[in-house]
């Protein structure tokens, strides 16, 4: 049993990353997390629109920033929890990168380029106190996660995600129609993309 692909209890664990990065997918994504990081994000912003966003007094670049965002947001945590994704940003393995697998995989600086956020107070109806907000809790949460012992991360981060709800409905609330934006950004910093798991894969994969 090597330290990359090892079986305990059924699971099939492969942490060898071969092939060519996509930056949706990671590395050896199978049919099944190709059409869930492709594909299956697109349905937000159409069942938002169609539950919410119409009823609202919006213009078109509003609805089109929104859109944006919930693409962006719901596509992150999606992407970010795949296990061919996981392989990728969590390996120890030493490869030749571009910048941009650079980026996605560097536990600092992908959560800090993420300004979406500030395009909320940017086009819709909210103060900017909004964004400053929820960019520096999602920042200092990274930090944290990083700086507790790796056993801690997942309780620890969903106990941020979970305050982060709590928070979003009582204060630093967003503007109607993207109330869950603030939870999704943090899902997908904190928790998606800065907690280790294991890379699962069928057992015939």
């Amino acid at each position: 049993m090597s330290q990359q692909k090892f079986t305990i209890k059924e699971a099939h664990i492969d942490w060898t990353c071969s092939g060519k990065f996509n930056v949706t997918t990671g590395y050896a994504p199978t049919k099944a997390e190709s059409a869930i990081a492709n594909y299956a994000a697109f349905l937000a912003p159409i069942v938002l629109y169609f539950l919410i966003w119409q009823q609202i007094e919006w213009s078109l670049l509003q609805i089109a920033v929104a859109g944006f965002l919930a693409l962006d947001m719901v596509g992150g945590v999606l992407t970010n929890s795949l296990g061919s994704m996981k392989r990728f940003i969590h390996t120890e393995q030493t490869m030749e990168l571009n910048w941009l697998a650079k980026l996605v995989s560097h536990k600092f600086l992908f959560p800090a380029v993420h300004f979406q956020i500030f395009l909320v107070p940017l086009c819709f109806n909210v103060a900017w106190d909004y964004a400053f907000f929820w960019y520096g809790i999602m920042m200092a949460s990274i930090i944290f996660i990083h700086l507790i012992p790796q056993y801690l991360h997942r309780p620890i981060a969903l106990s941020i995600v979970m305050m982060s709800i709590i928070i979003s409905q009582v204060v630093f609330i967003g503007p109607e129609g993207l109330e869950w934006l603030a939870s999704l950004f943090m899902i997908k910093l904190v928790l998606s993309h800065g907690v280790r798991e294991e890379p699962y894969r069928p057992t015939n994969g």
